[in-house]
């Protein structure tokens, strides 16, 4: 068993700046005061820095000269690339499951589906956005790749951070079961279904984070949701 390596100071405040994000505690154009981060982690400036740093380059955070950093508002490129990319690979996922047909793996998917049902019917919205990409995340898993999974891991994050920020309690982002009928398709070895359904699920997501985000660029703030408008 791989010995857990132990947290450090600046993966503390990652951890609790992207958790506070995907909860939407913190809101996109949120500022994030270096100051005020160490003293509530109880940690040195360096370390937010640090851990600021990270979340920048993972998308997450936007720093600017004289403004300091804030809660990333991602812009039109950045969604329609992201999911550009999780298309491209995606696909691929999903036309070597449809050529193994790993019943194993599938079977682990279905019961992962009863999770999303449970989350779902509880109304537990960040923990359905975690699962619904915890999903995709197990589907490039079944194919024991160590490579792609990391890089595809960064992906979905990002993704499912951007839903959770920007979304409105409203996601439908899974329409007419969705998961279940790409199980039925890689099943059965439908490796055209399986793709076009792919294609159809991302599209998706991807419009609904675009429309949101869209609605938030014109007259937004950060705290329009305290007065509840």
């Amino acid at each position: 068993m791989t010995e857990k390596k132990p947290e450090t100071t600046v993966d503390r405040v990652y951890q609790g700046v992207y958790e506070a994000i995907s909860k939407r505690s913190l809101r996109p154009g949120m500022k994030l005061g270096e100051a005020s981060l160490a003293e509530l982690f109880n940690v040195s400036r360096t370390s937010v820095r640090a851990a600021l740093k990270q979340l920048e380059a993972d998308g997450l955070v936007t720093t600017e000269p004289n403004k300091g950093a804030s809660v990333s508002l991602p812009s039109n490129e950045e969604i329609r690339s992201l999911f550009e990319t999780r298309r491209l690979i995606e696909i691929g996922i999903v036309t070597e499951l449809c050529r193994r047909k790993d019943t194993a793996a599938m079977q682990e998917l279905r019961e992962h589906l009863l999770l999303e049902e449970e989350a779902h019917a509880a109304g537990d919205h960040p923990r359905l956005i975690h699962l619904l990409g915890e999903f995709h995340i197990k589907l490039a898993r079944s194919l024991n790749n160590p490579v792609l999974l990391d890089w595809f891991q960064k992906l979905i994050s990002r993704a499912s951070l951007y839903i959770a920020a920007l979304d409105d309690d409203s996601h439908e982002a899974c329409r007419d079961n969705e998961h279940l009928r790409l199980i039925e398709y890689i099943e059965a070895g439908d490796q055209s279904a399986a793709i076009e359904l792919t294609c159809t699920h991302l599209n998706g997501i991807e419009k609904a984070i675009l429309d949101v985000a869209a609605k938030m660029k014109t007259g937004y703030h950060p705290l329009k949701h305290l007065i509840g408008v």
